[in-house]
């Protein structure tokens, strides 16, 4: 019985060492439950259009080696929406509404506790990457399982306020911490995550992931870490909060 015991731990210890040497790969789709908030200040046509685009699954990859995972999003296509035509000193001027959406870049550092979120904003010249430390309001394991991509999965409940909830799904079967967005920190590869905004889950897992996959952060950009990052977050989307329009002068 001993020698068993002993066999089953050295069977589980090298299954651990060969999946974190190993270069992994998940794709994820993630549906948008929820249209985007009413604006007086859009058309409707164009509100319309976004969220129509807003309704098709938006693509993601995780990539993930030796206890670093690199995560990131497929933009959906950009809508380009016509709002109005005037003239002004005998020059045609043609209003465009424009939805674009941003490519998301998070990275998760062994042995951190939290992520490095990259920020590119053009329009303001703002390139910068931002870490948050991951602290949960409430955590709660559940005895529920549901099977993903012939995996089982362990319920978690988390929240990180008093405001949303999030249904978090990981398997023990792939034994890292590692996961979409900030949901690396269970027993677990997360597979799936539920929220009343939007539903996340693996599509595809796969040890097809190259060295070159895995982004490493550029240590020459400015780093904002927690209550700063914060800051600069609302700094940023201040400056970017008017609607985003385009004029053409023909």
């Amino acid at each position: 019985m001993k020698f068993r015991i002993k066999l089953i731990l050295l069977a589980t210890l090298l299954i651990n060492i060969l999946i974190s040497s190993q270069h992994l790969k998940v794709e994820y789709e993630k549906y948008d439950l929820k249209d985007i908030d009413h604006n007086s200040n859009l058309t409707k046509e164009y509100q319309d259009k976004v969220n129509t685009e807003r309704k098709k699954p938006q693509k993601y990859f995780l990539y993930y080696t030796d206890g670093y995972s690199f995560f990131k999003s497929i933009p959906r296509n950009s809508i380009s929406h016509n709002a109005g035509d005037k003239k002004e000193n005998d020059v045609q001027i043609h209003k465009r509404e424009i939805y674009k959406e941003i490519e998301l870049k998070m990275y998760h550092n062994k042995n951190d506790d939290g992520n490095y979120a990259y920020h590119n904003f053009k329009d303001t010249n703002e390139e910068f990457y931002g870490y948050k430390d991951t602290k949960f309001a409430k955590i709660e394991y559940k005895d529920d399982t549901m099977n993903i991509d012939n995996y089982v999965c362990k319920l978690v409940e988390v929240s990180f306020d008093s405001m949303t909830n999030y249904k978090v799904w990981y398997t023990e079967a792939i034994p890292i911490s590692a996961g979409p967005f900030s949901f690396n920190n269970f027993p677990g590869l997360v597979l799936r995550v539920e929220t009343e905004n939007y539903t996340i889950t693996a599509t595809k897992i796969s040890n097809d992931a190259k060295e070159s996959d895995i982004e490493k952060i550029n240590t020459r950009l400015k780093v904002f870490k927690n209550e700063d990052y914060d800051k600069k977050l609302k700094e940023v989307n201040e400056q970017r909060s008017k609607p985003t329009f385009e004029e053409i002068k023909l």
